[in-house]
């Protein structure tokens, strides 16, 4: 499936790495968001990271559940592997991880998700707005 949202992708440069969030979605299903933290984007060892949170569209008010799952790339290399996911319940509270330690490299294909997220994470590709400091302002701001 084509992530047709990445056409409105803006790029530019950015130097090291903040502290703040920012999380972008750069896609979107009948059921949930797809979100990257684009100022959490970290490289240690050639190796650099972004965190993704999938988030649902709908959900009673006050309930927060997501999973944010972390994508590794070797920029140089155009590979990309998961180190794992982690779970967050109603209360926001972490309720599982799911470490995928030493996981295989793969080659980063076109028009796929570690495409666009290495676009983002090698590259400064970026969203248009809107953008949000937290998951919680997500959804906060009505899932959309």
């Amino acid at each position: 499936m084509r992530i047709a949202v990445f056409l409105g992708v803006v790029a530019f440069a950015f130097g090291g790495t903040a502290a703040a969030e920012t999380w972008q979605a750069f896609s979107r299903s009948v059921n949930n968001a797809f979100m990257a933290d684009v100022d959490g984007i970290a490289t240690e060892g050639g190796i650099t990271s972004i965190k993704v949170a999938t988030v649902p569209r709908t959900g009673e008010a006050g309930d927060v559940s997501h999973s944010i799952e972390t994508y590794q790339f070797r920029c140089d290399a155009n590979q990309w592997r998961t180190a794992g996911v982690v779970e967050y319940g109603p209360d926001g509270l972490e309720v599982g991880q799911y470490p995928e330690e030493d996981a295989p490299w793969e080659p980063v294909r076109r028009d796929t998700m570690p495409s666009y997220l290495k676009d983002m994470a090698c590259d400064g590709a970026r969203t248009v707005p809107p953008h949000w400091p937290s998951i919680q302002a997500f959804i906060d701001a009505g899932r959309s």
